[in-house]
């Protein structure tokens, strides 16, 4: 299985156009992957709230299905804190960790200059 991670991490986040989704390893004992994609699917649409624009580009509902809800605003802090479970065949840990760290820094950043005005 090749190793793929998130790419674009020093992506500057005023960025007009998204980064793709982030394709993860499935592992043996990894992070539950549903967990995983709700707390991506919160952050990303947080900083769209905030600037505008998503960190990833979410992917178009297929004709006749409904449109995803929207997903509940999450905090950097939140972000931060989060905890998820361990399951077998989730996805990879370090790669989840590291595309939530870079999710917790756009966040952080979103937050600060919504604040600044």
């Amino acid at each position: 299985m090749a190793h793929t991670t998130h790419r674009g991490h020093n992506a500057p986040m005023t960025s007009p156009v998204p980064q793709p989704l982030p394709d993860f390893d499935i592992v043996l004992r990894g992070y539950d992957r549903r967990q995983v994609d709700e707390l991506i699917d919160r952050a990303n649409s947080t900083v769209a709230a905030l600037t505008g624009t998503p960190v990833f580009a979410m992917p178009t509902p297929l004709p006749g299905q409904p449109a995803r809800p929207s997903a509940e605003p999450i905090g950097s802090e939140e972000l931060r804190t989060a905890t998820l479970s361990l399951v077998l065949r989730g996805y990879d840990r370090h790669q989840v960790s590291d595309t939530l760290s870079y999710l917790v820094e756009q966040l952080a950043e979103a937050e600060s200059r919504k604040a600044r005005g």
